[in-house]
């Protein structure tokens, strides 16, 4: 009967050599994200900026 090899040592993590998939899939979840959280704040930004009250005379200033 042959003898079967033995595990020597078990490695966690991405192996580089196997597939870039796990990279690939890593980097989209992370990037999408960033974008849901990043999207509202710039949005909130826009929206507080075109309320600011802007510096128009009164209608009754205009006809003197």
């Amino acid at each position: 009967m042959a003898r079967r090899g033995r595990i020597l040592a078990i490695k966690w993590g991405m192996n580089p050599n196997s597939s870039s998939l796990g990279v690939d899939v890593t980097f989209l979840l992370v990037g999408a994200t960033a974008l849901a959280i990043v999207t509202p704040v710039i949005g909130a930004l826009l929206r507080w900026r075109a309320n600011k009250p802007s510096a128009l005379p009164e209608p009754a200033e205009l006809t003197k």
